[in-house]
């Protein structure tokens, strides 16, 4: 082999490998846990090792940036989307994880460190964020529990944004959970729906049901996780349709 073909190929592998890096980092990530409430029963250490599962499969393994970090009496309710303009939390990223209590309190609500029950106060309800994800996030995985017991309203969120995991019942903060999650949808390519229902039912086999709010059917079925395969386009215009699922694990 002459020596213009061994330097055609090496620029050839750099233009590759280059291009794959630029990709990859393209895609960005977010994460909020709370571990520890002022009212609720603490959920350490699993917020943490979750953290460190999601950054080692997005950050370390799939090449994302992480846009932010937010713990604790850290976040709060703009982590979430809640805003029209300037910082969107949430909104900014691909995606983003969520692990912390989910409260069925006159309507599910996410519970912030210093929530308490009986009306709207430190917490993240679904009207809060009606119609708000409409920016750069396409998937958020809420864990924690109730969540999407009302589906309709939390469906309302999807704006541009293509869909929500989470539960309808009581959940565990399990790490097998994420870790399969990611196994499927990085390693395997699997599709989002796929790796959501497989990763779920393997790793609770138990009354928990888990569920899933895409806002288009082909988003449901098809969408992977960004560099994994094919993802649907936004739903433009908006139609207020969705497509659900949830499941027995």
């Amino acid at each position: 082999m002459d020596r213009y073909k061994i330097v055609c190929k090496i620029m050839i592998f750099v233009c590759i490998c280059t291009f794959a890096t630029q990709t990859a980092s393209a895609y960005s990530y977010s994460v909020t846990i709370i571990e520890n409430y002022s009212v609720l029963n603490s959920l350490a250490p699993h917020g943490t090792e979750n953290y460190g599962i999601v950054e080692n499969w997005l950050h370390d393994v799939a090449g994302w940036n992480e846009y932010f970090y937010d713990s604790e009496t850290n976040v709060d309710e703009t982590d979430f989307g809640t805003l029209d303009s300037g910082y969107q939390g949430l909104d900014d990223a691909d995606f983003h994880y969520h692990l912390g209590h989910g409260v069925d309190d006159i309507g599910t609500e996410i519970a912030l460190y210093n929530w308490l029950p009986g009306y709207n106060y430190n917490d993240v309800r679904a009207q809060d964020v009606y119609k708000k994800w409409d920016n750069n996030n396409e998937w958020v995985l809420l864990h924690s529990c109730h969540i999407l017991d009302d589906y309709n309203d939390w469906a309302g969120a999807l704006e541009y944004s293509h869909g929500i995991l989470g539960f309808t019942t009581e959940a565990f903060t399990n790490e097998e959970l994420v870790d399969k999650f990611f196994t499927y949808t990085i390693d395997d390519d699997d599709e989002i729906c796929d790796a959501w229902w497989f990763a779920t039912v393997e790793t609770f086999e138990s009354p928990v049901r888990a569920a899933m709010i895409a806002d288009t059917d082909n988003q449901y079925v098809y969408d992977h996780l960004n560099g994994q395969g094919t993802m649907q386009p936004d739903e433009y215009p908006d139609d207020s349709l969705y497509a659900y699922g949830s499941w027995r694990c």
